[in-house]
């Protein structure tokens, strides 16, 4: 039997728990105000566009890695 590798994407299942908040909350399943929602989306985008903005400067230092070949 082989061992099989489960990966969890991290940003997809916050997604999805913002999904979840909001249909509930439209609902009206539970109470939560709605500024609280609205923060849990804003909180999400900005991580993922410091993320966006760090991956890109690495990859501006970086120089896009290795080209490999020769010159």
């Amino acid at each position: 039997m082989k061992n099989k590798n489960i990966s969890i994407d991290t940003f997809s299942t916050l997604a999805n728990i913002g999904w979840a908040l909001t249909f509930l909350r439209a609902a009206g399943v539970i109470n939560t105000n709605w500024n609280d929602v609205l923060g849990y989306w804003l909180c999400l985008l900005t991580v993922s566009v410091a993320l966006g903005l760090v991956t890109a400067i690495i990859g501006l230092w970086a120089k896009g890695g290795d080209k490999g070949g020769e010159k």
